[in-house]
């Protein structure tokens, strides 16, 4: 059966957009009835903040569907990252295998994938930080 496959990000590259801080909220909920409630609560925010920066339209979808969101990472120290298509093997349909670059176009070597991973020779292994497909919507 052939259909759109999405391979995501390398588990590294999970790691390094999806690191988090330890915070401590202190407040209070107004409620509809105007009671108030005290909250004193530690949990997990991620350290990034993430904005859709685009789509990726597959080949075996109906119209208006897309196999992916594309995401911006937006560090409080300014350093930001975007998701691109790295390289997009067939197998029985399209594979995407995503990356991260900066805004500059300079992908993050410790994202990409191997190529023992996407099967690719090593010209086209990353063709896409040269060629990109992907729908985004500030282009």
């Amino acid at each position: 059966m052939r259909s759109d496959q999405y391979m995501g990000l390398t588990a590294r590259a999970k790691k390094i957009v999806g690191r988090s801080i330890r915070v401590r909220e202190i407040g209070v909920t107004i409620m509809p009835d105007q009671s108030v409630v005290k909250f004193d609560r530690t949990l997990d925010k991620p350290l990034a903040e993430i904005t859709v920066i685009g789509q990726i339209e597959g080949h075996y979808l109906e119209p208006g569907e897309h196999v992916a969101n594309l995401h911006r990472y937006t560090f409080p120290s300014g350093v930001v990252y975007e998701e691109y298509v790295q390289c997009k093997p067939w197998h029985g349909g399209p594979c995407y295998f995503i990356a991260l670059r900066r805004p500059s176009g300079k992908f993050l070597k410790t994202s990409l994938w191997s190529r023992k991973d996407t099967g690719m020779s090593e010209d086209v292994n990353n063709y896409g930080a040269t060629k990109d497909e992907s729908k985004r919507d500030d282009q």
